[in-house]
C-alpha cells in the first residue's frame, strides 16, 4: 500500500520523512544564509547543493505520484506489446518508440531493458539510428529502406549500421526512387548472418546487382526477392535458400542457362515466383533438366510462353504449379505454356479433380490430386478478325488430352458453350474427354448441357459405349430454360440404368424460375436420388474448387 506523502515513514534513499526533509532543507538554507553575510562566494556552493537535493526530492515525489496513476499499473508483459502495435500503424511516426520512453521512469526502464524492441532500423534519422543500435545490444538487426522521398532515407544513418554488419538479419529495400539507387553500390561488405534480402527498385536506369553484392557470399540467405534490378544471377552458393522471387525489367530478362545455373546452386528451394522474367527462347541445351526435390510452389507470371523454362525443369510430386499469362491467337494456349512432355510435371501424375471455367476473355483451369496441383489463369486478348471465343473454348477442351486424367473422378465445368455453325465442331470433344476419365462426379454450371448428356448416353454417342461407367453424381446449374433438356436427360439415365451404370444422384439447381420441379422429378424412375432446388446465383468458382479439394 502506498505511504501518504505527508506521513512519518522514511523517504526512500534518505531515511527521512517528507516533513523532516523540508525542515532540514529550511534549516540548512538559514544556516547558509547566516554564514553568507560575509561573502556570496561562500554561500554559492551551499545553494547549489541545496538545489540538487531539492531536485532529488522532487524527482522522488514525482515518481511516487506517477506510481499512483492508472498508466503505471499496466503489466510489463502488456506494456511491451505497445511498440509491436505501433509497427503496424500507418500514422505512427518514426520516433514513437523513443517517445514512449519519455512518458515516465517506469516506462523508460521497461522499454530500454528490452533490446528486442530496438532491432528494426529504418535509417530515416541519424540520432534515432544511433539510439536503436545502442539499445538493441547484440541482437540481430532488421533493416528497412523505403526511399519514396528524400526525407525518408538518410545515407549517413545507414553508414552508422555498417560496422554492425555481422548482426544483419534482414534487409528490405522497397518503393525506392532514383536517389537511393546507389545504395546497392555500398552493399559490398560480407554479411554472414543475413537471412532475408528483398530489393525492389523503381528507378531508371535500374541498378545492377552482380557478384560483388555482400562480397559475393549469399550462402546464409533463406529468402531472396529481387525486383526492378538488372542481374544475371551470378550466385552459386545458395545452400540455405528456400524462397526466391524475381521481377526483371522488361528489357533485362535472365537467360535460361543462367537461371538454371542459379537453381542448381540453390538445391533447397521450396517457393519460386517469377514475374515477367523469362525470355522467349532458350540458350540452354535441350537435354538440360534441373530437378527441384524440395519444391512446393512455383508461380510464373508472363506474357511469353512458359514452356521455355518448364522444358528444363522437373517438378516433383506434391508441388503446386501456377501459370498466369496473357495470350492471343485462335488455338488453345496449353501447348505453348506447358512442357513438351507431361513427364516433366510429376505433380500432375495423379489428378483426381479437374475444374474448368470459360469466361469470354478469361480461361481458368485447376487440376488437383495426391501428386500435386496445376493452376492455369489465361487472359485472352482477341485480335482483329478473330474466330468466336466459343470456338477457342472448344479447342481448349480438346487440348486436355495432354494431361494424364485416368484417375480423375471429379469434373466441374463452368460457362462452357458449344460453338455452332462450324462443321469442324459437329463432333464435340466430350466423348474423348469422358473416355480418359474415371468420373464419379460431374458438375455443369451455366453450360450448354445437351452435348454432355448425349456423350453420356450409350445409345446416342458415336461409340455406343457406356462412358464413365462409375459415374454416380450429376449436378446441373441451369440458368436458361432451353439449357434444360429433360427428355434427353431421361433417355440418358434410362439407357445407363439398363446397362448397369445407373446414376445414384441427379441434382438440378435452377438459377431462375425456369425449371419446374415436376419435370425434374420425372427422373426418379431411372435415378436413385433426385433433388431440385432454387438458388439466386451460381456458386463462385473458387468456392467450388475449395469444396472439392477438401
Amino acid at each position: 500500500m502506498a505511504t501518504p506523502i505527508g506521513g512519518g515513514e522514511s523517504f526512500p534513499g534518505c531515511g527521512l520523512s517528507l516533513p523532516q526533509l523540508l525542515h532540514a532543507a529550511k534549516t540548512k538554507l538559514l544556516d547558509s544564509t547566516c554564514r553568507g553575510r560575509v561573502t556570496t562566494t561562500m554561500i554559492q556552493p551551499e545553494v547549489d547543493a541545496l538545489e540538487q537535493d531539492t531536485l532529488t526530492v522532487l524527482g522522488l515525489v514525482r515518481s511516487m505520484k506517477n506510481s499512483f496513476m492508472p498508466v503505471s499499473r499496466i503489466p510489463g508483459v502488456i506494456l511491451s506489446l505497445i511498440p509491436k502495435y505501433l509497427e503496424h500503424q500507418t500514422t505512427a511516426t518514426n520516433k514513437d518508440l523513443i517517445t514512449l520512453t519519455h512518458v515516465c521512469r517506469a516506462w523508460r526502464e521497461l522499454f530500454i531493458s528490452l533490446p528486442s524492441l530496438w532491432t528494426r532500423l529504418d535509417f530515416k534519422d541519424v540520432e534515432k539510428t544511433r539510439t536503436y543500435l545502442k539499445r538493441s545490444g547484440t541482437l540481430p538487426l532488421e533493416l528497412v529502406v523505403h526511399g519514396s522521398h528524400v526525407e525518408s532515407y538518410s545515407e549517413d544513418a545507414f553508414f552508422l549500421a555498417v560496422p554492425h554488419r555481422r548482426r544483419f538479419k534482414s534487409l528490405t529495400i522497397g518503393r525506392t526512387s532514383d536517389f537511393v539507387g546507389n545504395l546497392v553500390n555500398h552493399l559490398t561488405f560480407p554479411a554472414p548472418s543475413l537471412k532475408e534480402l528483398r530489393i525492389s527498385f523503381a528507378c531508371d536506369p535500374a541498378p545492377v546487382l552482380d557478384d560483388t553484392l555482400f562480397n559475393g557470399d549469399l550462402s546464409s540467405l533463406r529468402t531472396l526477392g529481387l525486383g526492378g534490378v538488372v542481374t544475371n544471377l551470378p550466385w552459386r552458393n545458395l545452400w540455405n535458400l528456400t524462397t526466391f522471387e524475381l521481377r526483371c525489367p522488361t528489357d533485362s530478362r535472365v537467360t535460361i542457362a543462367r537461371f538454371l545455373g542459379f537453381l542448381e546452386g540453390a538445391p533447397r528451394l521450396k517457393d519460386i515466383t517469377l514475374h515477367h522474367s523469362i525470355p522467349s527462347s532458350s540458350n540452354a541445351s535441350s537435354s538440360r533438366v534441373v530437378y527441384l526435390p524440395y519444391l512446393k510452389n512455383l508461380t510464373i507470371c508472363s506474357n511469353l510462353a512458359h514452356a521455355t523454362l518448364l522444358n528444363h525443369l522437373s517438378i516433383p510430386t506434391e508441388a503446386s504449379l501456377t501459370l498466369n499469362f496473357k495470350f492471343r491467337g485462335d488455338r488453345s494456349p496449353l501447348p505453348d505454356y506447358l512442357p513438351k512432355s507431361s513427364k516433366n510435371l510429376r505433380n500432375i501424375f495423379r489428378i483426381t479433380t479437374v475444374n474448368l471455367l470459360f469466361e469470354e476473355k478469361q480461361k481458368f483451369m485447376r487440376l488437383v490430386g495426391p501428386s500435386g496441383s496445376l493452376y492455369i489463369y489465361g487472359r485472352w486478348e482477341p485480335e482483329a478478325l478473330m474466330i468466336h471465343w466459343l470456338t477457342l473454348d472448344h479447342r481448349i477442351l480438346r487440348s486436355l488430352d495432354y494431361f494424364p486424367l485416368h484417375m480423375t473422378h471429379s469434373l466441374t465445368i463452368t460457362k462452357y458453350r458449344v460453338p455452332t455453325m462450324i462443321p469442324d465442331f459437329d463432333k464435340p470433344p466430350h466423348q474423348n474427354l469422358f473416355r480418359a476419365m474415371e468420373l464419379k462426379t460431374l458438375v455443369l454450371i451455366q453450360c450448354h448441357n445437351l452435348s454432355f448428356i448425349l456423350a453420356l448416353n450409350p445409345k446416342r454417342n458415336s461409340s455406343k459405349d457406356v462412358l464413365c461407367p462409375n459415374l454416380e453424381e450429376l449436378t446441373l446449374y441451369v440458368e436458361v430454360r432451353n439449357e434444360f433438356h429433360i427428355l434427353e436427360l431421361m433417355e440418358m439415365a434410362k439407357e445407363r440404368a439398363s446397362r448397369g451404370a445407373k446414376l445414384r444422384s441427379v441434382t438440378v439447381v435452377g438459377l431462375g424460375e425456369l425449371v419446374s420441379g415436376k419435370e425434374v422429378f420425372k427422373l426418379r424412375e431411372h435415378v436413385t436420388h433426385v433433388e431440385y432446388r432454387f438458388e439466386e446465383s451460381a456458386p463462385e468458382w473458387d468456392s467450388i474448387f475449395d469444396d472439392e479439394a477438401n
